[in-house]
């Protein structure tokens, strides 16, 4: 019957099984649809569902377009980003798995799932990068590669266990099983006792499962010299072979007891075990595990001083064992077998084979350490280069992240710069369409205060020059007609009376300043000590009026005037060929 190294073989087959069974299943369709997987593959949301529904269509396509499909689809994949490269890389792999050999697929598989990997850890998705581990490190154990498959087993546990997510009890279950090989048993422990755990489902299948984890947890603690622990483990799943009604199991478990009495040297409640132990192995054809059992029940014989029985029974076992030299778990049992028979050869003094089986004994188990340490030191090798390349492409797409939001980060302040400037120049043109409006309003408030000035001083001089007809017709009148001494003295008030009084000059001032602004000050710096007379009459002749009325305007008279306009002359140092009102004009 199966022992430790039978179970773990069992078990292989059965989780591998269950694992690649354990998906949603699709119906077939009768064409491919290519675009369609083509769109699928860039999906973010394109789950082991979806792969499983892929692989389901791939399946009873040929081989050789299946090949030509992938390599037209990765063409494809330079320019459909990292989801899209994962998901087709992850699917070519599965179905290189699923159509050939373990020895004829391992390379293109191990490349496939890597660069799938690269992808899933470029785009920095934790999910994918466990269920692209999870695939990865399943299939290796079916290949019977223990370390790979235990460090992606356990890297896509730790990154589910990070993100408390739900976990298939059976993941669990398999990398147990891994740890147990990869001599890891604490780990192992942990595992299995979480799939137990996370276990929900009741059915038998169920069932045979959990006493399969309770099995593993014995084995480990037998072999951390545990017995108690392991016990107590090993009763718990017999306990479940028997509700089960599961025999194969009740032989299993039963070996595993016998050997554990034999470490702690109960040679009588061990040999009845170990006996039957090798019966049912051998009925069933588990030769190498039957072999096994049957070295084990040679050593207690030996004990028991049955040297005869002892030697038929170790060399019954090489029989048995390298009947099965192609089997995985060969060079374990052949070790012990050798062990076993050095013992017996030694103790009936045939020293030359007992020094024969010693050497063998020895190179096996320095082999299979070496292995183990190999073994190890591959499982590190492997996390450190998986963890190197994750963080290298994580730390990449990190540079591009922070290029990425730099570019962002740039064009954001080149677009609030180019809203403030807008802002700004909007501004300025408001205000400078404020200010030409209020430019506008001034100047036609300007023109409509220089036409009332220019009104106002029309009505001066029109007001001047009637006064002034008035006055030399009364004058003229006076000449003809006879007039009595009161009228004469009347003509001669109005003659002398000023027109233009310094109230009215002041009013007048500011009316001809609006109309010839800064004919005042220009006039001041052609004569710096022009006096006021000379001002006034600077003014009045800018207005173009006659010398009669400015007299009249002036309260002079025409002499008056003649001499006011001499000394003007002269202030302006005009020469005598100089018109008076056109240099005036010209100011």
């Amino acid at each position: 019957m199966p022992t430790a190294g039978a179970t773990i073989r069992h078990l292989f087959v059965t989780l591998f099984v269950f694992l690649q069974a354990n998906h949603f299943s699709f119906s077939q369709q009768a064409t491919f649809p290519v675009s369609d997987l083509a769109k699928r593959l860039g999906s973010k949301d394109f789950t082991s569902a979806g792969v499983e529904q892929a692989l389901l269509e791939l399946r009873d396509k040929d081989s050789s377009w299946v090949a030509t499909l992938f390599d037209d689809l990765q063409k494809k994949g330079y320019s459909s980003g990292g989801y899209y490269n994962a998901h087709l890389n992850f699917l070519r792999a599965l179905w290189i798995s699923q159509t050939r050999s373990c020895d004829a697929a391992k390379p293109s598989v191990t490349r496939f799932m890597k660069e799938a990997l690269n992808a899933a850890y470029e785009v920095d998705d934790d999910l994918l990068v466990s269920n692209i581990s999870w695939r990865y490190g399943s299939y290796m154990l079916a290949c019977g590669e223990m370390e790979p498959a235990a460090m992606y087993c356990l890297y896509a546990a730790e990154i589910e266990e990070k993100a408390v997510r739900k976990v298939d009890p059976g993941k669990y279950e398999l990398l147990g099983v891994v740890l147990y090989n990869t001599r890891d048993y604490e780990k192992s422990i942990y595992y299995s006792r979480l799939a137990i755990e996370k276990q929900q489902d009741t059915s038998l299948f169920t069932k045979n499962m959990t006493l399969s984890r309770w099995n593993t947890i014995a084995l480990c603690w037998q072999k951390l010299g545990i017995y108690d622990s392991a016990f107590f483990y090993f009763n718990l799943a017999m306990k479940m072979a028997d509700e089960t009604k599961n025999d194969i199991w009740k032989s299993i478990i039963a070996g595993n007891i016998g050997q554990v009495y034999f470490l702690q040297k109960k040679y009588k409640l061990a040999k009845p075990l170990l006996e039957s132990d090798y019966r049912v192995s051998k009925a069933f054809g588990e030769l190498s595990s039957a072999g096994n059992s049957l070295q084990w029940v040679a050593r207690i014989n030996l004990v028991e001083g049955k040297k005869d029985s002892a030697l038929m029974q170790v060399r019954e076992a090489l029989q048995l064992v390298q009947k099965m030299v192609n089997t995985a778990s060969y060079y374990y049992y052949y070790g012990n077998v050798c062990y076993a028979t050095a013992d017996v050869y030694r103790a009936i003094g045939n020293y030359d084979s007992a020094d024969k089986y010693s050497q063998l004994y020895n190179s096996v188990h320095d082999s299979l350490e070496r292995s183990a340490a190999s073994g190890r030191l591959e499982i590190a090798r492997i996390k450190l280069d998986n963890i190197q390349n994750a963080l290298t492409i994580k730390n990449l797409h990190k540079e591009k992240e922070a290029e990425r939001l730099i570019r962002n980060f740039i064009l954001a302040f080149i677009v609030m710069f180019a809203a403030i400037v807008i802002l700004l120049l909007n501004r300025q043109r408001l205000k400078s369409l404020h200010q030409h409006q209020m430019a506008l309003k001034e100047k036609f408030a300007a023109e409509t205060e220089v036409a009332a000035a220019r009104e106002q001083l029309n009505m001066f001089k029109q007001n001047i020059i009637e006064k002034t007809d008035l006055i030399e017709k009364l004058e003229e009148q006076v000449r003809y007609k006879e007039t009595n001494s009161e009228q004469l003295e009347v003509v001669n008030e109005l003659t002398r009376q000023t027109i233009l009084t310094e109230q009215d000059w002041d009013k007048f001032r500011n009316l001809f300043e609006k109309i010839y602004p800064g004919f005042f000050i220009k006039l001041k710096e052609r004569a710096a000590d022009i006096t006021v007379a000379e001002q006034r009459m600077a003014a009045l002749t800018r207005l173009h009026l006659t010398t009669k009325q400015i007299a009249s305007m002036l309260g002079i008279s025409v002499d008056s005037v003649h001499k006011t306009r001499q000394r003007l002359r002269q202030r302006l140092q005009l020469h005598v060929d100089v018109n008076l009102e056109e240099t005036i004009a010209h100011l």
